[in-house]
C-alpha cells in the first residue's frame, strides 16, 4: 500500500464519496423513466456527466501521482474511459426518452457500477484508514 499524505488521504475520501453520490445519481435518474413524480433526471443525469469530468481530471492529475506505484490500481483508473465510451452512447439521443433510457440502464449505469466496485477495491483500503 501507498503511503499517502493527509491531504492526499482527503482527497481519496472525496473521490469514494463522490462514486457513491453519482450511484444515487443514477438510482435517480433509473427511477425517473418510470416515477413522473422524479422530474430532474435530466439535471441529475447532467450532473453525472459533470462528475465524470473530474473523475477523469482526478484519475490524470492527482491519482497518476498518489499512486504511481501501484500499477494495479492505476491500470483500474485507466478502465474508467470504458465508462466514458458508454456515455457517449448519449450523444445525440439525450431527447429520445426511449433510447436514453436503453443506454443507460442497460450500459451506462451498468458500466459505471462494475468499474465502481473494481476501483473501490483498491482504494477501500486507503478510504478506511
Amino acid at each position: 500500500m501507498v503511503h499517502l499524505t493527509p491531504e492526499q488521504l482527503t482527497v481519496v475520501r472525496q473521490y469514494a464519496a463522490l462514486l457513491d453520490t453519482i450511484e444515487e445519481g443514477f438510482r435517480y435518474v433509473m427511477e425517473s423513466f418510470a416515477n413522473y413524480e422524479r422530474t430532474q433526471g435530466d439535471v441529475v443525469l447532467a450532473d453525472i456527466f459533470t462528475a465524470f469530468g473530474q473523475i477523469d481530471t482526478t484519475n490524470e492529475r492527482s491519482f497518476a501521482h498518489f499512486f504511481a506505484d501501484d500499477i494495479a490500481l492505476l491500470n483500474e483508473l485507466q478502465r474508467f474511459s470504458s465508462v466514458v465510451e458508454e456515455a457517449w452512447k448519449l450523444d445525440g439521443k439525450l431527447h429520445d426518452p426511449n433510447a436514453k433510457q436503453q443506454i443507460v440502464e442497460k450500459h451506462l449505469a451498468p458500466a459505471f457500477e462494475a468499474w465502481k466496485v473494481s476501483v473501490m477495491q483498491h482504494l477501500r483500503p486507503y478510504v478506511e484508514q
